[in-house]
């Protein structure tokens, strides 16, 4: 019996945005993930079990960063939302670089030529490569591209499109934004701009599901059967985020899906007006080309509340494993309470969770004088369900052999819904036994975690993810330690080696909104030989402690609120200021030394 056992998140720390798609050539899973300021940047994982992760590349290198003007680009900019697909054979990822400080790029030598064909994209570019591994060439700066959150779509035709999400034109409400696509060609990766005819030239087709929902963004389409199909999230990346659904008709190609619609809408003489000259909409009061999923929102932890630990699940993507079946892949966020009601607080930025999908059809229409059963058409697949029988992420999954017989109080589906559907493989979903979220999501395994991470091009430096909200992190004896959440919120911590009989003290600067608070604690205390910082339930603790004793033993009775032979809290700081609720932006915590000394000794505790 082959059993894989998966626990939400299924990557651990600042992994957002994820995109995905079936390699089919290696027969694996290969996702891709933003990374804002880091380098090198836009991690690639595989996995052919969805269990078991490891990191393949990095599609940024050093030289690529360069290239992309990531060591120019304010906090929480750089690589925003990338979408993996193959294209014409050659993998691809399009994304955008966002917040590039262009008086710091000409004072780090950029050419007005380079800082004009990033402008002209807005920040949008493509990189190829023939394998995930790499090399990646690019970038391709798509001129004429507006906005952010670009997808990449290959039809059965073999068009292919560009669409991204822009502020609209004309709103209805503050935040109100609108899908457009594009073809593209991807040899020259140049956007196709002939408007008359069908299909070409740049075309608005969505501007959100819901009513007053803002920032509708990161559209995906796909082909699935005789439709094609665009998911966007709504709601901007907080506690409202939501995936939606829509779909077209479009068994001969969406090109050729538009040309009917316009043709549809001239003989109704319906005018739809244009946002602006050389545009076309297809999204009118009455018509429309793609039509809603009235089930909408398809994902969403909104509803929950705010004790769920949980929140901002959305932007999603899917794929189609050919022995586990149809599985979306979204962001969300890990919560810490807070001490006052309604405060929650996040440290670790945007993971990836996964849930598997079905397709399902209403069983019947239901009216006033009946209607029967739908009639079964092979080609329309239906409307996705994620996570069925659960109707949130799962904290925890396990796949089976088909046909396998394991008693329902195993450990491994105790409490779990078996998700039915066709798929070749038994999937089961459900949350913890506590109802709460598993004390340790499943990481990357220890030798494939990015290591040697760095901020633009702060090479002094070297970062790692910080994975878990309680977390032991050392101060490299003789070293400094930074946990960083931004350039204005961090804490710098250096431990002197002292005269070589006893440890030199501790300093400690605390900076909040650029402003630090510098502490010192002296000699470290008798039979104290190391330093490290406790990071648990919005708090900062920093602990000197005998080295040579059981540290976990130590920090759970410190925790207990006691103070054990060998261990002593030195501080206690409040630790919101290092939140993303606090500090703003869209990263998560890192934890750093500076180049040349040991790594960074972590120990996450539970």
């Amino acid at each position: 019996m082959t059993t894989t056992t998966i626990t939400n998140p299924i990557l651990t720390g600042m992994y957002p945005d994820p995109s995905w798609m079936w390699d089919a050539d290696h027969g694996r899973i290969a996702m891709v993930n933003s990374s804002f300021e880091l380098v090198p940047g836009l991690p690639i994982h595989t996995s052919d079990d969805l269990g078991r992760w490891i990191h393949v590349s990095d599609a940024i290198d050093e030289a690529m960063a360069r290239r992309l003007l990531i060591p120019f680009v304010e906090d929480s900019g750089g690589v925003y939302a990338p979408t993996l697909r193959r294209i014409g054979g050659r993998y691809v990822i399009v994304c955008t670089i966002a917040r590039i400080n262009e008086e710091a790029a000409r004072r780090g030598g950029v050419t007005e030529e380079e800082l004009a064909a990033a402008a002209k994209a807005e920040g949008n570019f493509a990189i190829v490569a023939d394998t995930l591994e790499g090399p990646w060439s690019g970038p391709y700066w798509i001129e004429g591209a507006e906005g952010i959150d670009p997808d990449i779509f290959e039809d059965c035709d073999g068009a292919v499109y560009w669409t991204q999400t822009r502020p609209a034109l004309d709103p209805q409400w503050e935040g109100q934004t609108e899908i457009w696509t594009q073809r593209i060609d991807p040899e020259t990766w140049t956007l196709i701009n002939d408007g008359q005819a069908a299909g070409d030239g740049r075309t608005v087709i969505w501007r959100g599901y819901g009513v007053d929902a803002v920032w509708a963004e990161g559209p995906h389409l796909y082909r699935i059967g005789d439709y094609v199909y665009l998911f966007t999230a709504e709601g901007g990346t907080s506690f409202e985020h939501s995936e939606m659904a829509m779909r077209v008709f479009a068994p001969q190609g969406l090109k050729a899906a538009i040309e009917t619609f316009r043709a549809d809408i001239a003989e109704a003489g319906v005018a739809i007006p244009a946002p602006r000259e050389g545009e076309h909409c297809l999204l009118g009061t009455h018509d429309r080309l793609f039509h809603a999923n009235k089930k909408n929102p398809i994902l969403t932890h909104r509803h929950l509340g705010l004790n769920e630990p949980v929140q901002c699940v959305g932007h999603g993507d899917i794929l189609h494993h050919p022995t586990l079946g149809w599985w979306m892949v979204s962001l969300g966020v890990r919560e810490t309470k807070g001490a006052n009601p309604g405060e929650l607080l996040s440290y670790l930025g945007r993971e990836p969770f996964i849930a598997p999908m079905t397709w399902e059809h209403n069983p019947s229409s239901w009216k006033l004088d009946g209607g029967g059963a739908p009639t079964s058409d092979p080609g329309d697949p239906g409307w996705p369900v994620v996570a069925p029988g659960l109707g949130r992420m799962p904290e925890r999954l396990t796949i089976l052999d088909a046909g396998t017989d394991i008693a329902a109080d195993d450990p491994a589906v105790r409490g779990m819904t078996a998700v039915a559907d066709d798929r070749a493989v038994r999937v089961l979903i459900g949350l913890n036994d506590a109802g709460t979220r598993a004390a340790a999501a499943r990481p990357v395994l220890d030798a494939d975690r990015e290591a040697d991470l760095t901020i633009r091009d702060e090479t002094g430096i070297r970062y790692a993810r910080i994975a878990e909200d309680d977390t032991l992190l050392s101060v490299p004896d003789g070293g400094t330690l930074v946990i960083r959440q931004n350039s204005t919120h961090l804490v710098t911590l250096c431990h002197g080696l002292g005269d070589g009989r006893r440890p030199a003290g501790v300093t400690c600067i605390f900076t909040e909104d650029g402003v630090d608070d510098t502490r010192s604690y002296g000699p470290l205390p008798e039979g104290c030989t190391r330093v490290a910082v406790l990071m648990r339930r919005n708090e900062l603790t920093v602990l000197a402690y005998d080295g040579t004793r059981d540290v976990a033993g130590l920090v759970e009775e410190t925790i207990r609120g006691g103070e054990p032979d060998g261990c002593r809290v030195m501080d206690r700081r409040d630790a919101r200021f290092l939140s993303t609720e606090w500090s703003g932006g869209f990263v998560g915590c890192l934890a750093g030394v500076p180049t040349g000394t040991l790594a960074v000794d972590g120990e996450t505790m539970h």
